[in-house]
């Protein structure tokens, strides 16, 4: 039996490689088991989040229930306490549930809390759980320019069984040279670069289902396309191009425009369109409906300005999260080509 935990600095993409790195092994014979050692109950926190538990239950076709997988959840001030009052008790807590999870499994996964060596509390959380159970961990990170490397390692020094780290969402154009950069720097830590994952548009998108939820607007055609992702999003404006070539510049995307623009509505359909988001409440005129219907394209009536509704579908695509079965597929073909699993089963003492 071995646990594997999986923590992050930051929004990472920490649930989709939990899931990803969980359907791996699941198609290798292997029994795949998981939870969520402590969830922050404020309610500013993603890290409490229902729908990643519901997310890989479904994904690992898991039996245990929500509360089984998501067990402790506690204020910041209650697990600062547990972690510095109360230790013998939280962590036997934790081996405790770690017993159960781990009962006729080969393999446990744990997502741990993000904010690694952000906040302190997160950081504590982490060396302690990964302690207790003696787990392998992996640091999932997000591609910047500005990644220090060196506290990476500093981090790796001081988790008890360090195993690699996964850097997500790098520029192409980046990532050969990123892995010469990395080559051997954290060998004296113990940590192995096991993936360097490139960015994705898909990845990073939001369904039309999920952009109807955002937007609140009135769906005036079928929304057949639900599942579709919307990688894009583009203003229907004034523009010197015509706007079928204005509009052809993006695929993918959702297009803004305001209701009684029917010329830039028929040009949007005419190129890579996911959905027209129309505004100012103005219905448009039956010629663009039946385009849209034709084409499959929902048309979403919203009541906002055009300068709203960007800023709200911008806002959701950079919230974008990978619970999505296409876009765990998109990043499990990823992984095949850009995880180094052979070094995944080699630490956790599986045959390759």
């Amino acid at each position: 039996m071995v646990a594997l935990y999986v923590t992050s600095m930051e929004a990472a993409g920490k649930t989709a490689l939990c899931a990803g790195i969980g359907r791996k092994l699941l198609d290798r014979g292997l029994k795949v088991g998981f939870f969520m050692p402590v969830q922050i109950s404020e309610e500013d926190s993603t890290d409490g989040n229902n729908e990643d538990t519901a997310f890989i239950k479904k994904i690992l076709d898991l039996k245990e229930s929500d509360e089984q997988l998501a067990p402790v959840r506690l204020s910041q001030g209650e697990l600062w306490r547990s972690l510095t009052t109360e230790v013998a008790d939280f962590t036997g807590n934790m081996r405790q549930i770690y017993r159960k999870i781990s009962k006729g499994r080969d393999i446990v996964i744990m997502e741990g809390l993000g904010n690694l060596d952000v906040d302190k509390v997160s950081t504590l959380a982490c060396y302690m759980i990964a302690e207790a159970v003696e787990a392998k961990v992996i640091i999932a990170l997000r591609y910047s320019s500005t990644l220090d490397m060196s506290k990476i390692a500093h981090i790796g020094e001081k988790l008890g069984q360090p195993m690699g780290i996964v850097i997500n969402f790098v520029p192409n154009s980046r990532i050969e040279q990123l892995r010469l950069q990395l080559a051997g720097l954290f060998d004296k830590a113990g940590i192995k670069v096991l993936g360097i994952l490139p960015e994705v548009r898909s990845l990073l998108g939001v369904t039309v289902g999920e952009m109807i939820e955002i937007l609140d607007g009135e769906v005036l055609t079928p929304a057949d396309n639900a599942d579709e992702i919307v990688e894009n999003v583009m203003l229907g404006a004034m523009t010197p191009d015509s706007g079928a070539i204005y509009f052809g510049r993006k695929e993918n995307k959702a297009a803004v425009i305001h209701g009684d623009r029917a010329d830039m509505q028929l040009a949007a359909l005419e190129t890579s369109t996911k959905c027209l988001v129309l505004t100012n409440n103005v219905k448009p005129l039956p010629a663009v409906m039946s385009q849209a219907q034709d084409k499959h394209v929902p048309i979403i009536m919203v009541k906002q300005d055009s300068s709203a509704a960007v800023t709200s579908i911008e806002e959701a695509l950079s919230k974008a999260n990978f619970k999505n079965p296409r876009k765990l597929e998109t990043f499990g073909n990823i992984l095949d080509r850009y995880f180094d699993f052979e070094a995944l089963y080699s630490e956790l003492g599986l045959k390759a």
